[in-house]
């Protein structure tokens, strides 16, 4: 008798966690710059939405923390790449498990086919560590193995320091715990990261031990700050780059002075432009500017490079990349069409 009331019990405690479980969709993810964010959505939809179109599925459990975390089309899983670009997607893939342990958090990842993965940086698991206040104060990244593993950009492990409310400041480990720069290409080191209240990316500031803000090179193109610009729907609009002045200046992995942002009304990059000084289209990496079309389920179709005067310019090795997608079942691609000039 005793053992059928610990069984009802049981069952009565994890049917009102699944109770006390919620779910939200949103169009796209918050962009993020360090895996420290938390992923959020952009553009909140309804449920009778997402039958017909792309979106974001976020189960919470009843601490209001995310478990679960899905790109789908109506409730089939996709690809998470049709989001086109300036979604916050690098840490997560199509299916994303959190679960949480003392002050652990584990994430693994699922493909379309519910089969365990890499996620977009090249990990198979990522384990997040939590101070006492709750606050990140690190990550490091395994293999399919369980053995600590470099990501895409050569990182193995991220260490934070909370400062203040909303400030962190940031270093990166490789596998033989070196110290490395945030990307191959972005050659800060030691890094401030500058957040609002709503954690909201204000700023990344290069800086020394002693935090007086440094250029990352000693040359006409070190900047020592990249701010970012947003519009009321948390979309990315904009970022320029600055000196230890803090006079606007040319970027050094750009070369350019920053970029411009545009969205549709749902939330989806329709135009990616890098700027000069004066706010002007500037070429960098060989094209000014790239132009991205979307189906009305939200499927990225068209990716197209740009120059300074319109006229289409090669980029990797094309001008344009059409996706085209199955009518009867936009969760199928079809094909892929690449142009060149």
């Amino acid at each position: 008798m005793k053992r059928i009331l610990l069984l009802f019990l049981i069952l009565v405690t994890m049917q009102v966690a699944g109770q006390n479980q919620y779910t939200k969709y949103y169009k796209h993810l918050v962009f993020r710059e360090t895996p420290y964010a938390q992923v959020r959505g952009r553009i909140e939809i309804s449920r009778e939405r997402t039958k017909n179109e792309n979106h974001y599925k976020f189960t919470f459990n009843d601490k209001n923390k995310p478990i679960l975390i899905e790109y789908l089309y109506g409730d089939k899983q996709i690809n998470r790449k049709r989001a086109g670009i300036m979604d916050g997607f690098r840490n997560i893939y199509s299916k994303t498990v959190m679960s949480y342990q003392e002050n652990l958090e584990i994430r693994t990842f699922y493909d379309t086919k519910g089969m365990q993965c890499k996620n977009g940086m090249n990990v198979f698991k990522e384990v997040y560590e939590y101070n006492n206040e709750g606050k990140r104060i690190g990550v490091k990244f395994y293999d399919r193995d369980n053995k600590l593993t470099n990501n895409t950009w050569n990182i193995a492990e991220y260490i934070w320091k909370p400062v203040g409310k909303y400030n962190m400041i940031e270093k990166r480990k490789n596998v033989k715990g070196e110290y490395v720069n945030m990307r191959p290409y972005y050659h800060f080191m030691t890094t401030l990261y500058k957040y609002t209240k709503d954690g909201m990316l204000i700023s990344m500031n290069h800086i020394d031990e002693s935090h007086n803000l440094i250029n990352d090179f000693d040359n006409e193109y070190g900047i020592s700050m990249d701010k970012a610009e947003y519009d009321n729907n948390l979309n990315l609009i904009g970022f320029k780059f600055y000196n230890t002045k803090k006079e606007h200046t040319i970027g050094s992995f750009l070369k350019s002075a920053g970029g411009k942002i545009e969205y549709d009304t749902n939330g989806n990059c329709i135009n990616y432009a890098t700027i000069n000084l004066d706010g002007r289209l500037m070429i960098s990496r060989g094209k000014a500017y790239d132009v991205y079309k979307f189906d009305t389920f939200g499927n990225n179709i068209e990716v197209a490079h740009y120059g300074l005067n319109q006229q289409p310019v090669e980029f990797r090795g094309y001008s344009k990349i059409n996706f085209i997608y199955d009518t009867k079942n936009p969760s199928k691609k079809r094909k892929v069409l690449t142009l060149k000039k």
